[in-house]
This record gives structure tokens, sequence and C-alpha cells, in this order.
């Protein structure tokens, strides 16, 4: 399996999207498109990585304003910083307060049974604030003139993964590959996850919460799946979703091939 690892020691699932075959057999270009999960640990080797092997140009963040408060991300010389909220922290979204840490644990365990982060995943895909939310990031890609652009969430898997799933389908990746891609998250938190289950086992809690755990700390396909399904049966296509939600027409995704793709 090929990871696509970009070689940080503080920052986690930093990986890129670059190698990927896009539409008419072309490559995404190497080291232009870079996904990760918070930079407020990079080390000073990290960010001198990200400069200059990587001409990092642009970092667009997609945590709530709790979440970045919390752990904001580093200044970098000459690079812009973007904070773009996917989840709407102001107006009840459930996944928004489970991310800015307003439940306790207990409600937290409850909020992971419940199948929530399945239904995390439809809510960012269908809601106005999250699609204008991944439509700005577009408009941020579409406008990058030369380097690299960054963007994460906190563990890079959810927010920064679903923007991955959109990107890689305005490419014209393969849904099978999109789907792998996605679920790289599970080697990269692979320690994680084990120390999660341990520690619930240790607790006597049961299978049940083991997986809600687990889909938490992870990646399941499952829930992307099912996001991606209600994006078909309600907008037609991704391809109509991306031009109607995303306001990605086909002069924005011939423009943003050929600015990714490889000629």
């Amino acid at each position: 399996m090929e990871l696509k690892s970009i070689g940080l020691t503080g920052v986690g699932n930093a990986r890129q999207l670059g190698g990927y075959i896009g539409a008419d057999n072309r490559k995404i270009k190497m080291d232009r498109l870079l996904r990760t999960g918070k930079l407020a640990d990079a080390l000073p080797k990290d960010l001198k990585r990200l400069k200059e092997t990587f001409g990092l140009a642009e970092v667009i963040d997609f945590r709530t304003s709790f979440e970045r408060d919390k752990a904001p991300d580093p200044e970098i010389a000459g690079v812009k910083n973007y904070h773009v909220p996917v989840l709407d922290e102001e107006n009840g979204s459930m996944a928004a307060a489970a991310a800015s840490g307003a439940f306790t644990a207990a409600e937290a365990l409850k909020y992971l049974q419940s199948g929530a982060m399945a239904d995390m995943y439809v809510e960012i895909a269908t809601t106005p604030f999250s699609q204008k939310a991944y439509a700005r990031f577009f408009r941020i890609l579409l406008e990058n003139e030369q380097g690299a652009v960054l963007w994460h969430c906190t563990a890079g898997k959810d927010r920064a993964g679903f923007g991955s799933v959109l990107v890689l389908s305005a490419l014209g990746v393969e849904r099978g590959v999109i789907l792998e891609d996605y679920e790289k998250t599970n080697h990269y938190y692979k320690d994680n996850i084990k120390a999660m289950e341990q520690f619930l086992r240790s607790k006597g809690l049961g299978d049940e919460a083991v997986q809600a755990a687990r889909s938490t700390a992870g990646a399941e396909v499952k829930h992307l799946v099912k996001a991606l399904d209600v994006i078909d049966q309600e907008y037609g296509s991704m391809d109509e979703y991306l031009r109607s939600r995303i306001l990605l027409g086909d002069e924005e995704k011939n423009q943003l091939r050929n600015k990714y793709l490889e000629n």
C-alpha cells in the first residue's frame, strides 16, 4: 500500500494526493496537494520541510474556533493561513459540539454509539454551512498560483478527509481509489486505535463501545460511503453536487485539472 507520506514528525496523518491517476489518465502533480492533522505540534524541522521541500504557500484550517484557539497553527513566514470552519458551531451542530469539547466523556460515548459519526459525514455533505466552506476551499485551490496547498482539521481524517474526497473526485480519480485513500488514516493512527480499544476493554466496555470509539479514532469507510450514497441520491451524481453545491462548474473543473494534473 502506497502511503504517500510527506515525512513530518510532529504532525499526524500527513500525506499528499500526488501520484493518483485522474481524468484523461493524467497523474495528480506531486507535492502540491497536502492533507494533514493539526499543525500545532509541528516541529521546527517539519515547518522547514514544508517550506523548503514543498514550497508551502497556503494552509486551510477546517477546525472550529474552539479547536483553533486551543491548538493554534504555527505562523509560517510567507504562508497564508485561512480559517474555513466546516462545522457550524453557532447553530446547534452536534458534530461541532463534539469537536469543540462541549460533551462530557459519557455524552461523547453516547454520541459515538448513536452512529453519529456516519451522520456527521452526511451533515458535512448536505448542510449549506459546510457546503459553503468547501466551496471556499475550492476557490483557494483555484486561486493558488504556485507552491503547495495544505488543508487540515484536528486528526486530518473527517473534515480534511471529506475535503480530499471532493478534490480527488473533481480531479477525476476513481471512487475505489478515493475510498482506499480515505482508509489510509487507519495506518497512520493504528497505535492510537489499538490503545483506545485496550483502554475501553480495561474499563469493562463491550464491542459496541469499542467499535464506536474505533470510528472516531480511525476511518470507517462505511460512513463515507453513506454520505456518497446520499450525494448520489439527492443531487444525482458527484459531478452535479460539485457543480450545484460547491460551485465547481465545467470551466472551474477544467481550471482545477489543468492546475493540479500533469500535462
